[in-house]
């Protein structure tokens, strides 16, 4: 009889502590992982502005910029009472281009620039100043079309003093470029552009291949 008391005893002993360790349980909160914590309480990086394309676009905004490069140079000189028929070049020049304006959309740009050419050889000398109205479209990315008319004077000199000629006033300009950023607010573009110069006395043809580096004052924020 006392083994039998004794065994019931034990039986209830242990129900009672397992009963126990039970309601232990129950009223603790269950712990995530630490490394699902972790991930929880990371915060998310912030969006760049203007980074959320492989391509940064152009906002409505104004620009400024300029571009100076290696030109080759021709002129036509017409007969006069000092000579006859003159054709001057290729002559190695060096150009500068000054440009202003303003992006209207992220695909058309409407500004102003001015040119400078200046090349000589050891048979000829050309020069050529240019006030261009161009506008610039972009059809693809940063491949952009810039169509220029505008005013241009140039002034050729051959072997001699009086083998010379110069006029315009009318000038046709013709540029392709690509344009890459290098930041928000600054791009760069190598640019290839052909510059026509015709006036009664001088006619000269300019191919210039330089690099054009701009910067954006944009409005924009996103």
């Amino acid at each position: 009889m006392r083994l039998a008391a004794t065994c019931v005893a034990l039986a209830v002993a242990t129900l009672l502590a397992a009963q126990a360790e039970a309601d232990d349980d129950s009223q603790t909160p269950p712990q995530p992982p630490a490394a699902e914590n972790a991930v929880a309480q990371t915060p998310a990086a912030p969006a760049l502005p203007w980074r959320h394309d492989p391509e940064v676009k152009r906002h409505p905004g104004s620009y400024l910029g300029g571009a100076l490069g290696y030109a080759q140079a021709r002129a036509w000189i017409p007969a006069n009472d000092s000579h006859g028929d003159l054709a001057l070049g290729p002559v190695n020049a060096y150009g500068l281009a000054l440009r202003v304006g303003d992006a209207f959309t992220e695909w058309f740009a409407l500004g102003f620039q001015i040119q400078i050419y200046s090349g000589k050889s050891d048979t000829a000398k050309i020069s050529a100043f240019d006030l261009l109205l161009d506008a610039t479209f972009y059809p693809w990315r940063g491949l952009g079309l810039r169509p220029s008319v505008g005013l241009g004077f140039g002034l050729g000199r051959g072997d001699h003093e009086w083998e010379m000629g110069g006029g315009g006033p009318g000038c046709l300009a013709l540029g392709v470029l690509y344009e890459f950023r290098a930041t928000r607010l600054l791009s760069i573009a190598p640019v290839v552009q052909v510059s026509w110069i015709a006036g009664e006395e001088f006619d000269s043809l300019f191919l210039f291949v330089g690099l054009e580096l701009s910067k954006w004052f944009s409005t924009a924020t996103g």
